[in-house]
């Protein structure tokens, strides 16, 4: 019965300290995919001015126990004004021009595999 105690009590260990894992992996894939953006950005001949606007916050929200870990990454107007062109920019307009930045979900699936190895490793070990 004693190791069935001592089960229990460090399963319940595990959402914290898989959290503190996480919280390390977030703002590195939020940088990494801030990069990818603004390389894209850099890359376009009208849209070069876009770049510096792009930024990551990362946000902890917390409910009745529950928390989550996010990051919201893209061209912030806070920042720089030249981020209201973003839209433009992955979508093109009613007129001609525009649409020629790749979409925002492709620095997103890019990372996306080094994101899930990295929430791999910070799990490794603690069952």
């Amino acid at each position: 019965m004693n190791e069935i105690h001592e089960l229990a009590r460090d399963l319940g260990q595990v959402p914290g300290e898989l959290a503190r894992n996480v919280e390390k992996v977030i703002p590195k894939t939020g940088l990494e995919m801030k990069k990818r953006m603004q390389a894209d950005f850099r890359k376009s001949r009208h849209f070069k001015q876009v770049a510096k606007s792009v930024d990551y916050e990362v946000k902890r929200l917390g409910f009745g126990g529950d928390s989550v870990i996010q990051v919201e990454i893209g061209p912030n107007k806070n920042r720089d004004t030249s981020a209201s062109l973003a839209g433009i920019a992955y979508f093109g307009s009613s007129k001609a021009g525009g649409g020629t930045v790749p979409d925002p979900v492709v620095p997103m699936r890019l990372e996306a595999p080094k994101f899930f190895g990295f929430m791999e490793m910070a799990a490794e070990g603690l069952l």
